[in-house]
């Protein structure tokens, strides 16, 4: 017997990951506040870098954390496999969802705070306009790792045809019209910068199943009419309310929102790292995807996409291979 489809759980899981995020990104605005508007440069190396890579690596680490026992209770009623593969949190922090290191992102906050400055704007509007920056980056880049490793463990749970959006209110017309929808477990997740949407593993029983609480219309149903306009537009709104198509409507608005591209990064890959050290062993075998002279390994983001049409092993094996499972 299996389980009904879970989004209460995956608000649960939703809802722990945001605390996570707000206890980090409460750290970097707190230090943003200590900048000196007379000695930028200087206070922002000293005072804000460091707590800026610390604070989103740490919310990095303890949101891919939660992947593992997450998907366990989700599944819970379902018969494990006798040896399950658990994700790495630390693979999963450190990087941006793009492969940059995380000192990077902080040089290139610094970097457009300076071109705000330069282009006219008050140092304490620009400061301000930084901070705004720096609080979606942090909380973009912890959410992101959570919800990767989150899709690393549903791939090496053999038990999961895919996943279900999960899309608490308030939320933007693109992830309303995603409610709901069934992806298969190697699917990549769209997503938009602060997007908070997660996602509830699914069995090969529960994808034949229908789940109508999570569905755009009956999210659209339950928002009033002023959360209605601000989300869709007030034409737009009306037009729903009249029996308009959700994804006609805002796909007619907006273009969809894109999947990352390519990228690949060179953390957790020196002599000592654990993916360097695998990725050593690989130099010998003919036919890998990746040159390892290059010295860098594809994310876990960018993994599930180059073998999205590859088998499930094949999946399990690269993720293993690079550091991101156990």
């Amino acid at each position: 017997m299996t389980t009904a489809f879970a989004p209460t759980l995956g608000t649960d899981h939703l809802d722990s990951t945001q605390a996570i995020v707000r206890r980090q990104v409460e750290q970097v605005q707190r230090v943003w506040r200590g900048l000196d508007p007379e000695a930028l440069r200087p206070s922002f190396a000293a005072k804000v870098a460091p707590v800026l890579v610390s604070a989103i690596s740490t919310g990095q680490i303890n949101a891919a954390a939660l992947a593992t026992p997450y998907v366990a209770e989700v599944l819970a009623d379902e018969p494990a496999p006798a040896q399950m593969p658990a994700v790495v949190p630390a693979a999963f922090a450190g990087v941006t969802t793009t492969g940059l290191p995380l000192a990077s992102l902080a040089d290139l906050l610094f970097v457009r705070l300076l071109a705000d400055i330069g282009a006219g704007m008050s140092t304490a509007d620009a400061v301000l306009t930084g901070l705004r920056r720096a609080l979606t980056y942090a909380a973009t880049e912890i959410t992101d790792a959570g919800r990767t490793a989150t899709q690393a463990q549903l791939i090496a749970d053999t038990r999961v045809a895919g996943y279900e959006r999960v899309v608490r209110l308030p939320a933007c017309d693109r992830c309303i019209i995603l409610a709901g929808r069934l992806y298969r477990y190697s699917q990549g997740f769209r997503r938009h910068p602060r997007c908070d949407c997660t996602m509830t593993p699914v069995t090969r029983e529960q994808w034949r199943e229908a789940n109508l609480d999570n569905h755009p219309r009956a999210l659209f149903d339950s928002m009033t009419e002023h959360d209605q306009n601000s989300s869709f537009g007030a034409g737009n709104a009306a037009a729903i309310r009249a029996g308009a198509d959700l994804s006609q409507v805002v796909n007619a608005r907006r273009a969809a929102m894109p999947v990352a591209g390519r990228w690949t990064t060179t953390q957790g890959t020196s002599s000592r790292g654990l993916a360097g050290t695998r990725m050593g062993q690989l130099r010998a075998q003919p036919g890998h995807r990746y040159r390892m002279s290059q010295l860098a390994r594809p994310t876990a983001g960018q993994l599930i996409t180059d073998f999205s049409g590859a088998s499930r092993p094949e999946l399990i094996a690269a993720l293993r291979r690079y550091g991101y499972l156990m």
